[in-house]
């Protein structure tokens, strides 16, 4: 297989995850903007919120390790430090592109936290400082990392990607900060946000330095 039939299959690969993604996402959003939290996405979230508090620390711990602003100063500030600038701009761009959509639909969907939707009848093991609650913002920078760290790991390390966004997804409904459509709409923002980067034109691609024409791990630009 030729570069033009690889890129083909990978542009076919990225716009269905891009099409899963706005998939995901649309759905989850008008029903977390009814404000209810009941049926099978509560039964869901008092599964996973129920487990017993030994994972408390754990959980906050791994939460704030792989989802906060930790890791992605760590993914853009360790392949700055060995010169890695493509991929560390390459982090910086679809992370930050993550974490605005994630505000603008935090903005409009206005969801209140699972403790006030479930009027404290939860365990809630963090307090987040943001009153709105879909989509999940950590899940969607987490999911933004994970799959563009996807594109650089050999085929038998990818799993990490997925663990990665799972854990941070099950921590966060755990904590009892996010509700299960949450975590599917910052799943759905961060597989978007990747996507769109892969899928923009060549030419504004190579001008902004997101192409594929260098690998992410060649040194310079």
């Amino acid at each position: 297989m030729d570069k033009k039939d690889t890129s083909k299959s990978s542009n076919k690969a990225y716009i269905i995850l891009f099409i899963i993604g706005l998939i995901l996402f649309i759905p989850s959003a008008i029903i977390s903007h009814t404000h209810q939290l009941k049926g099978l996405e509560a039964r869901i979230f008092y599964d996973i919120n129920n487990l017993p508090n030994t994972y408390k620390t754990v959980v906050l711990w791994t939460s704030s390790a792989l989802g906060a602003y930790y890791p992605i100063v760590l993914c853009v500030g360790i392949p700055l430090i060995f010169r890695y600038y493509r991929l560390a701009w390459r982090f910086f761009v679809t992370v930050g592109g993550a974490g605005a959509v994630a505000e603008i639909a935090k903005r409009i969907v206005r969801e209140p936290r699972p403790v006030v939707l479930l009027k404290g009848h939860l365990h809630e093991r963090a307090i987040e400082k943001g009153l709105t609650s879909f989509p999940s913002a950590h899940e969607s920078v987490a999911t933004a990392m994970a799959l563009t760290l996807w594109l650089i790991l050999p085929n038998k390390w990818k799993w990490i990607s997925v663990l990665w966004i799972i854990i941070v997804g099950f921590s966060r409904i755990y904590l009892g900060v996010h509700t299960p459509l949450d975590i599917v709409g910052g799943f759905g923002v961060g597989a978007m946000a990747v996507s769109f980067v892969k899928l923009l034109p060549d030419k504004i691609k190579t001008k902004c330095k997101l192409d594929d024409h260098k690998p992410l791990l060649q040194k310079g630009w």
